[in-house]
């Protein structure tokens, strides 16, 4: 649920009958704003990951280390660093 942080504050006061001061404000407003970044890292993380499947996808289907960049927006030496770190090496 997204609740802002003078909503959140608001039931800390009227349904826990704690009081508000402005430590606790900043202490909140500091939690609330950590928890954003790690929401916003995650989706970052999970973007970055589909799209080094998507690398991987095209590679295996034949594509051109240069239609590959051009469809990732990467250079050709990034999508050749993400292919070479993922494949298997066999022994």
């Amino acid at each position: 649920m997204e609740l802002s942080v003078d909503e959140k504050l608001g039931i800390i006061q009227n349904e826990y009958d704690i009081p508000v001061d402005d430590t606790l404000r900043k202490d909140m407003s500091a939690m609330c704003n950590l928890s954003q970044g790690i929401r916003e890292k995650g989706k970052a993380e999970g973007r970055a990951e589909g799209q080094e499947i998507m690398i991987l996808n095209m590679h295996r289907k034949g594509y051109t280390l240069e239609q590959i960049a051009e469809c990732a927006e990467k250079t050709v030496d990034e999508v050749e660093a993400i292919i070479a770190k993922r494949e298997p090496i066999l022994a």
